[in-house]
């Protein structure tokens, strides 16, 4: 009896040990392994074409989205189902406008499924799938970015090859907003790999890897809207920057001429060059730069705002005759320093700036930004160019004073110099992303704000502030004044070096400030590259851009 007992406990064992393992196995089979035996499956049953991967969307600080995700509708080509080439390509050629020619040659030159680039509407695509061509078939599909999108230098554009974020911010944050769950267009076929009938197509997606993530930025879309409708109401190749002076918050980015993230293709060999973001290259930022020339020289008591010198028109330095821009009318005489930045004049800013030295000159430049890059180390951006101190000789230590010869400087980091002197003095570095979040809305991961240092003191601040009020109020930048409740800034008219058709000299325009003068809200810069004057075509910019954010 004890045997027989011992014996059903050895079978009840055996079969408890067969089913361990075969639950075992199952387990494995149906959830480890579920990826990789779909991804096999899809292979032997199915012909598939890669239909757009998933990426994050890249919102505003509001949550709108920047990119403008759109449907149009793609055609798809099964090579292997198609009967007759010839008859197929011209028919399909009758509704898309393509060539018969094209398509053969399309169709002969892929072995595997694939996507027919052609603009295809919503009724052309119900067309073609009531004709049942074998092969055939008009899929919707999401387009990344519609055709008149904002922000398209600061959001990027991707490589719909391979879903790879390319410039801006789609490339910065590439790993984040990259889906990695694959999705198919496909077709269920038999043992002969043709078409069950009546089954049609699916669109899958493997569950396999990770969701992609939304950047959210502190641009705002609003904002943006009416800095981009205002350039391209005045047609101008430039860029126009906005920071909130307090919080070093960008909230809007644009530049100009722009692209249509769609057809990337068709700008890259423009002589424009549209894909480059002139917000974050370097030019000669002429004398908006005096604003520094002025920090240095109130900070270290080497003036004061009621000073009076003399302007005689010109200067002269080791031999070397620097002109002022309007030398033609003749000196203006006595000023106030605060009257030499009003009407930027470049003799007195050439005459403190040899008094500073090249030294305490280039070590200002330094703490407001200059010579190298922004904290937002955007990509693409540029460092510009700030001459090395012991090595300048007086005419480039005159030239520097008033942003001139080898200097150069990207409309962000003028930006982030007007930004902290509306600051009273406190330099916040830039930031341009907030936050990142999950298909839910989900905070992820939250930034800090820019970093806080003060550059100068509250006292420097507010004399400069004044001066700066003085250039709008009765200086070169009149048509920058916003009324209510006021703006002021600086103008900048650049030498490039290069001449018109007709040898008048080509100058880049500038106008940096700052609105309103209590509490600032925006700290702005309006540049047109070969604009010739910041007074005349970059401050009604900026008056038209104030004037816009205070009534909305």
């Amino acid at each position: 009896m004890a045997l027989s007992v011992s014996r059903i406990y050895q079978v009840v064992s055996f079969f408890l040990l067969i089913g361990i393992l075969l639950m075992s196995r199952l387990f494995y089979l149906q959830i480890i392994e579920n990826t990789n035996l779909a991804s096999e499956s899809l292979s032997m049953r199915m012909q598939e074409v890669a239909m757009e991967v998933p990426r994050g969307e890249i919102l505003d600080r509001t949550g709108l989205a920047l990119t403008d995700t759109t449907q149009h509708f793609t055609l798809l080509i099964f090579t292997e189902q198609l009967e007759n080439i010839e008859r197929e390509s011209t028919q399909l050629a009758e509704l898309t406008g393509l060539s018969s020619e094209y398509l053969i040659e399309q169709i002969t030159r892929h072995q595997r499924p694939f996507k027919v680039q052609a603009s295809i509407d919503a009724m052309t695509g119900k067309k073609i799938n009531s004709l049942h061509l074998p092969g055939v078939m008009v899929v919707p599909e999401k387009s990344r970015y519609a055709y008149r999108s904002i922000a398209t230098h600061v959001t990027g554009y991707i490589n719909d090859a391979d879903n790879e974020g390319i410039s801006g911010i789609e490339s910065i944050y590439d790993d984040v907003l990259r889906g990695d769950q694959p999705e198919y267009a496909a077709v269920v076929v038999d043992a002969r790999r043709k078409i069950i009938p009546g089954i049609g197509y699916k669109r899958l997606r493997l569950p396999a890897g990770a969701r992609p993530s939304n950047v959210v930025l502190t641009i705002d879309r609003g904002i943006q809207s009416i800095v981009e409708s205002i350039m391209d109401r005045h047609a101008i190749k430039g860029a126009v920057v906005i920071l909130q002076p307090a919080t070093g918050e960008v909230l809007a980015m644009a530049s100009r001429p722009n692209f249509d993230a769609n057809h990337i293709e068709d700008y890259l060999a423009q002589r424009a060059t549209p894909l480059l973001n002139r917000a974050i290259l370097s030019y000669q930022p002429g004398s908006v730069f005096k604003l520094v020339t002025a920090a240095a020289a109130l900070e270290n008591h080497i003036v004061t705002p009621d000073q009076i010198f003399f302007d005689s028109g010109y200067i002269e330095v080791e031999h070397l005759r620097f002109n002022g821009w309007d030398y033609q009318k003749g000196g203006r005489g006595q000023l106030t320093f605060t009257e030499a930045l009003a009407y930027s004049s470049n003799p007195i800013f050439i005459q403190i700036g040899l008094q500073l030295g090249a030294d305490k000159l280039v070590s200002y430049a330094k703490k407001f930004g200059f010579g190298h890059k922004t904290s937002l180390d955007f990509t693409g951006e540029a460092a510009g160019n700030l001459p090395i101190a012991d090595q300048m000789y007086s005419g480039e230590l005159a030239n520097l004073a008033i942003g001139q010869g080898e200097f150069e400087a990207t409309p962000l980091q003028v930006v982030s110099l007007v930004a902290t002197i509306a600051n009273d003095g406190v330099k916040v570095d830039p930031h341009l992303v907030s936050k990142l979040t999950n298909a839910d809305g989900v905070v992820v991961k939250e930034y800090q704000g820019g970093e806080s240092k003060r550059i100068l003191s509250k006292k420097t601040a507010k004399e400069l502030q004044s001066m700066m009020m003085a250039v709008t109020r009765y200086g070169t930048g009149q048509s920058a004044y916003v009324e209510g409740g006021g703006s002021a800034g600086k103008t900048g008219s650049a030498e490039t070096g290069r001449k018109s058709m007709t040898g008048q000299g080509i100058s880049h325009a500038w106008f940096a400030g700052y609105a309103p003068l209590l509490n600032p809200q925006y700290a702005v810069v309006v540049f047109v590259e070969d604009g010739m004057s910041g007074g005349d075509i970059a401050a009604p910019i900026f008056g038209e851009i104030i004037q816009e954010l205070v009534a909305r």
